[in-house]
């Protein structure tokens, strides 16, 4: 992944305008290698002048971003595959417990069989956890789930991936530790208040 943007974002010095448009920037990375992994083979293209084998995007997939944080980084996923669903998950973490709960859940009708949960910071796995427990109570295969992100410390990629397969996880940077309030260090901050200015 691109280290000069993700430096952008970790630097605490970096305004809202500039942090927005290097999470832009890393979130569409993040999609295309996400996405790469859904690809299938296509063969027969022709060009102008011959043919040729390519892939074909998915076209079963749901994103399901968790709110808020997550939304900054859902149009690059939607830009990736237009048509596909969003199911939005409201989950939040527990002041002193750092606990999750979950506040909101919207899903479409029916649901494609893959499932791409989209949360920019990867702490305890408690959220990212969750996420897979609802879509696996709504008939999701956990092979079939995986996870997109940009930074994860490495206990909650540990945590994530005893619910889905490691190689499902796609993050731009795995950090070594959490600090006592359950933040990633080095980290960037709350990436929410950072995206969103508050």
């Amino acid at each position: 992944m691109n280290e000069a943007l993700l430096s952008i974002l970790r630097d605490k010095g970096t305004g809202t305008a500039e942090f927005r448009r290097a999470s832009d920037q890393l979130a569409s990375l993040v999609s295309a290698e996400m996405l790469a992994k859904l690809t299938t083979p296509l063969q027969g293209i022709e060009t102008p002048v011959g043919s040729a084998d390519g892939a074909a995007s998915p076209d079963d997939v749901m994103f399901v971003p968790i709110v808020r944080a997550a939304l900054a980084m859902l149009p690059a996923f939607i830009e990736m595959v237009p048509a596909a669903p969003v199911a939005f998950l409201g989950i939040e973490r527990g002041e002193s417990t750092a606990l999750p709960n979950i506040y909101y859940q919207k899903f479409p009708p029916v649901l494609p069989a893959i499932a791409v949960i989209i949360d920019p910071m990867l702490a305890t796995g408690g959220s990212a956890t969750m996420a897979v427990d609802v879509l696996v109570g709504r008939g999701l295969d956990v092979e079939n789930i995986y996870f997109a992100g940009v930074i994860a410390a490495q206990y909650g990629m540990d945590v994530l991936a005893e619910k889905i397969p490691r190689s499902n996880i796609t993050v731009a940077a795995i950090d070594p530790d959490l600090n006592d309030k359950k933040y990633i260090v080095p980290g960037l901050g709350d990436y929410g208040d950072r995206y969103y200015g508050t």
